[in-house]
């Protein structure tokens, strides 16, 4: 195990900058996920990481060594990749024991640890088969088996998960999950996908156009985002973002529907500011925000909707049975739960009004 420091690390190609001066500790043990839209520079950082990519500037330490210029196989890392990139003329023994392999490992150590990662995987009957005969979760079995034959002081995840379907997606985050608390060694992991970060993540770092907006627990990134960014992209589904103005000691709407919130300290009469509100937050009161009902989606467990007030749409999530129609009126509160305040300009979070 080891903790990976990352200081003040910056990548251009050619002229362009991608990754802007990034500053980020990874704790001995820890699962920390990279997340962020496409083209944010989360893999670019892995592929850093892991020796695939040059520094700019800046350094990247594991387990206390300065890496920068070490190759791969000297940074005691492994990498788990989109494509599992397996060798199809090899058995699934062979793939996993590649590495002992080139390092001319004892014929008897390769065979113990291929049997110990294959008990570990759930790979025991698969191990003379190529992947060819493998489904997507086998073949990601073996390329997780591959990387824990190596005995890594890190493991680096890039979107392993992204070929696979939905159901299967849902089993290999639980099983990659239990691995991580089986083995107890770093991992640092790459998605897109904000469920995977909030249900895999001890440490979420959200990335947006090659800068760190916020790093921190997946709680902590969901109930206190630093920013609008972070609050639309932490959450299934987004928060809802509203702009809203002060009017005396409410903020209304554009269109003029008060929202039953009073504005944080400081905001000055008729300026403006977003009303962050997340759509498991929204409850339905006959006497609120009126709107109409422009989508409907029964899950069976939850309702979602979407209601229409003026040109603003509002997301709904009703974990109680609820029958609404598309085109029926419908009034909803934002007084219930967790309200959050944003910047109108610069995104940043602001304090609410004081008790």
């Amino acid at each position: 195990m080891a903790t990976v420091e990352i200081r003040n690390v910056s990548k251009t190609f050619g002229a362009t900058p991608v990754l802007h001066g990034l500053d980020v500790d990874i704790g001995d043990g820890e699962f920390a996920v990279l997340v962020g839209p496409s083209g944010c520079g989360k893999s670019t950082l892995l592929r850093m990481i892991a020796g695939l990519e040059d520094i700019t500037s800046g350094t990247i330490s594991i387990g206390g060594r300065v890496v920068n210029r070490m190759p791969p196989k000297e940074r005691d890392i492994s990498m788990v990749f989109q494509n599992y990139a397996l060798y199809p003329h090899m058995t699934v023994a062979e793939n996993m024991a590649f590495s002992l392999t080139l390092a001319h490992a004892p014929k008897a150590e390769k065979a113990r640890r291929v049997a110990e990662a294959a008990e570990i995987l759930g790979l025991g009957d698969l191990l003379q088969r190529y992947p060819r005969q493998l489904s997507g979760g086998q073949r990601q079995r073996v390329a997780m088996g591959r990387s824990i034959v190596r005995q890594p002081q890190v493991f680096l995840f890039d979107e392993p998960l992204s070929n696979l379907d939905a159901k299967l997606r849902v089993q290999m985050r639980a099983e990659i999950k239990a691995l991580h608390r089986r083995l107890g060694t770093t991992v640092i992991y790459v998605t897109h996908d904000q469920v995977e970060a909030m249900t895999m993540a001890d440490k979420i770092v959200v990335m947006q156009a090659g800068r760190i907006e916020q790093a921190g627990s997946p709680l902590d990134l969901y109930d206190h985002p630093s920013n609008s960014f972070v609050a639309q992209f932490i959450g299934s589904p987004s928060m809802n973002l509203l702009p809203a103005r002060r009017r005396g000691d409410m903020l209304v709407l554009d269109g003029g529907q008060t929202t039953g919130l009073r504005p944080p300290d400081g905001l000055a009469e008729g300026a403006r500011v977003l009303v962050g509100k997340r759509p498991e937050h929204v409850a339905l009161a006959p006497d609120g925000l009126a709107g109409t009902v422009s989508l409907v989606e029964p899950t069976g467990s939850e309702t979602h909707a979407v209601l229409r007030i003026g040109d603003l749409d509002l997301v709904c999530l009703f974990r109680e049975r609820v029958t609404l129609h598309e085109g029926a009126p419908l009034s909803v509160s934002l007084r219930e739960g967790p309200v959050h305040f944003f910047d109108a300009t610069t995104g940043a979070a602001i304090p609410p009004q004081a008790a």
